[in-house]
This record gives C-alpha cells, structure tokens and sequence, in this order.
C-alpha cells in the first residue's frame, strides 16, 4: 500500500502559532461577565489560583459530598461550574467533565485569563506498555502529539514535553493514594476509537506508558501561557481488551486523588513564596 504524500499546507499543520489570536478569552469573559452581573470577574476576580480539571468528571460529586465544594460565583464562564474546595485555609478549583484536548485547552484558557496559574488535569487513561499493574497512576513528562489543538500552538512536532515544576510535585504526591506511580510518555489523542494495532506497537517500542486526549494539548498550552500545568492518569484499562478491565480501584481513591493534587498546589505555592 502506498501511503499519500502529507501535504504541507494542511491547516493543521501551516498554523500561523508566530501570530496573536483575534478572538480571545479575555474578551469572551468579559461579556460572559456583563451578562451575568457584577459577582463574576475576570483577572483576580476571586476564583482560586489553582484548580483540577476533571475530564471523566468522577471528582465533582466527591467533591460536593465529602469536601463540601461550593459553586463559585465569580466564574464568569458559561458552559462550565467551577467548585471551590476548601481545605485548612486552602482554596482550590474543580471543574468537571472537561473531556478532550479542545474543550479542555478552552477551558484553561479562560481559567488563565481569570487569575489561574497552576493547573491540574486529571483522566483515565489506557495502558500502552504491557506489564503495568493496573490501576496505576501516570504523571506524563512528554505527549506524543496525535490531536490538533496543540498544532495551534506550537510548530508541528511529533512530541511536546512538560515544563514546570508542577509535575514533578505531582508525581511525589501521587504516592499517597496508594498506587503505583510512573514518570514518563503518554500518547494523546483525539480518536479513541481508532486506536490500531499498528500505532499501539509502534508507541510502544518508542516507551508510550498511556494513551488520553487531552495531556500534548495542555502542554503545549502551558509552553505559550504564564501558567503551570500538570496531567495525573488514572490508568484502568488495556484499551478494552481485558476482563478486568476500567476496574477503579479503591472507593475512596478519588478522595485521594483531589487530596494529592492540593498537596502538590500548596508545593508550589511554598516554593512560589520562597525568596
């Protein structure tokens, strides 16, 4: 079979990323802003300066039932909530059901044009590498980049690495949910459902320990914008080729999870504070 010449000037890959944006989150807020009154804000407007994104949304109702999270009402998107977690003086965000590299990247936009400026998504993920025990936790260091919203950012390249000190935090207090923790690739995508044999044995030989949607864009966004941002993979299955397969572990591990994120924020904001 002979494959087709990739063609240079596909948009995807002859993204002007040198030049601004005309459409941009600030302004988006800002009519989101004058539309739901005086108590949202953009800018310092009083939504925490750290905040998880929840892709498969399974933190929010842990979040409501154990944490008491509360709505906050200076979040000025439209198409979102966004929770504030409350822990010994600590304030964190939550927003759930950000699932995918464009609607996560969205988000964190408007997140950053708000004040944010440590981010945390979290997913499931699938195994890649054969022989880890599942579950298993993931804080990548480098995505492979098979989706498009990266492409808008940066240049075309096959990999985009993390930067940062937010994710080696993160990797540290990832231990304390109880599971094991790995360092290294992921594999992001936008087509779950075709994955194929040929790309998984490929990203295999090259060291790929998981597959997701969202963790290259979210790099790349942190590479272009005064934010840091962090993956945490909840690693469940083998793409659905298991018995035990999207088997969640503990009850409480989401508890967990929402715990080590704040750890590894207050890490941050220490070290941020430091002289």
């Amino acid at each position: 079979m002979v494959r087709p010449a990739m063609d240079a000037t596909a948009p995807i890959l002859s993204h002007p990323t040198e030049e601004p944006s005309v459409f941009l989150p600030e302004n988006l807020l800002l009519r989101a802003n004058a539309l739901k009154g005086p108590s949202a804000g953009i800018r310092g407007g009083g939504i925490p300066v750290c905040c998880v994104l929840g892709f498969d949304g399974e933190l929010v109702p842990v979040a409501r039932e154990k944490l008491r999270a509360r709505p906050s009402p200076a979040w000025a998107c439209f198409h979102t909530a966004l929770l504030v977690i409350e822990t010994d003086g600590f304030e964190m965000g939550l927003i759930g059901g950000t699932v995918g590299a464009p609607f996560a990247v969205l988000v964190a936009e408007q997140l950053i044009a708000s004040g944010c400026r440590h981010i945390i998504g979290y997913s499931s993920a699938g195994a890649i590498t054969e022989g880890l025990r599942l579950p298993c936790l993931v804080v990548p260091d480098r995505a492979l980049r098979d989706e498009g919203t990266s492409y808008h950012y940066l240049a075309p390249a096959a990999w985009v690495d993390a930067t940062g000190e937010l994710p080696a935090a993160l990797a540290r207090r990832a231990v304390g949910c109880g599971l094991p923790v790995h360092r290294g690739h992921t594999w992001t995508t936008d087509a779950p459902y075709r994955e194929t044999e040929s790309q998984v044995l490929r990203h295999r030989a090259a060291g790929v320990l998981s597959v997701e949607m969202e963790a290259a864009a979210l790099m790349a966004l942190a590479r272009t914008r005064d934010a840091e941002i962090a993956s945490l993979l909840y690693v469940t299955n083998t793409l659905g080729t298991g018995e035990a397969d999207f088997h969640k572990g503990t009850a409480d591990i989401h508890e967990r999870v929402l715990a080590c994120c704040r750890e590894a924020f207050a890490e941050g904001m220490e070290r941020e504070a430091q002289p």
